[in-house]
């Protein structure tokens, strides 16, 4: 089956790109994701234990106030004050059903990742992670 992929961001970091299999996904801002969609991924139409996918993705931060960066043009910005780390991790796609639905790419603290494919978001309470759509903590705010 042919899959979309959408991404969701559970930390601090924002994901400027990502790739599942090679294919690109859409950058996505801290705590926050869904909504775009990009195109496609193969899958098996029946999951079995040991599918993975390999997720590669750019992540990173900025290391000074926004007042400082917007005085500057995007090449400087970046060169200047990005803090951009670029990893690659093969990992196992959670079981889904024959309904299939979209591939979810969950990227968690510690630089984890849990990859879902399923027809509705994680705010849905039909989502098999029961995680909920990613929010700032309290502390953060």
């Amino acid at each position: 089956m042919i899959v979309g992929i959408t991404g969701y961001t559970f930390t601090s970091e924002g994901v400027q790109e990502y790739y599942v299999n090679g294919k690109r996904g859409s950058n996505i801002p801290p705590y926050g994701g869904g909504g775009s969609l990009s195109c496609c991924v193969a899958l098996p139409a029946e999951w079995s234990p040991g599918l993975t996918v390999e997720v590669s993705w750019i992540t990173g931060h900025w290391t000074v106030p926004i007042e400082k960066i917007q005085a500057m043009n995007i090449k400087e910005a970046i060169e200047c004050c990005l803090d951009r780390r670029s990893l690659t991790k093969t990992v196992p796609v959670e079981r889904y059903g024959k309904e299939g639905g979209r591939l979810q790419v969950f990227f968690l603290p510690n630089d984890e990742i849990q990859v879902w494919v399923h027809g509705a978001g994680p705010q849905n309470s039909s989502h098999p992670s029961q995680r909920g759509y990613p929010e700032k903590p309290e502390a953060e705010r």
